[in-house]
């Protein structure tokens, strides 16, 4: 008893998470960016979310999230096909969905992004980006 009223007194008291993630490729080889975020959609799926910007120009890329941390060639958390490939503009931006199981908390992902003519793996990966966990 005494355990648990410590603990409700307490200001760091478990902080429920929000089951949002959030990452940022800040340079891809190449050239560009990317932005992802996560959110869950009830239940058990989540719906990822990427935005290409400053791309060379009109290009077609492939994006997966695994389970690790970046170089880690962790397995992804969903069949390829779950992740749609982009076609980038001629300005460089572009953007996808994804419908994935829902992230686990307190766990570590990464998204990286690679040509679709190519194995998914983090060496041939033109970035990769860690993904953190929202409150």
């Amino acid at each position: 008893m005494v355990a648990l009223a410590t603990l409700a007194a307490s200001p760091f008291a478990v902080e429920a998470q929000s089951g949002k993630w959030v990452g940022t490729i800040a340079q891809m080889s190449g050239g560009g960016a990317a932005d992802i975020s996560v959110e869950p959609r009830g239940g058990d799926k989540s719906r990822a979310r990427i935005t290409f910007r400053n791309a060379k120009g009109a290009i077609q890329l492939a994006w997966d999230i695994v389970a690790g941390s970046c170089r880690d060639e962790g397995a992804p958390v969903a069949p390829q096909p779950a992740f749609n490939q982009i076609q980038t503009q001629m300005d460089g931006g572009g953007s996808g969905t994804a419908t994935i199981p829902k992230l686990e908390s307190g766990k570590r992902y990464y998204v990286r992004v690679f040509d679709p003519q190519t194995a998914p793996t983090d060496a041939a990966a033109f970035g990769c980006a860690n993904l953190s966990e929202k409150p």
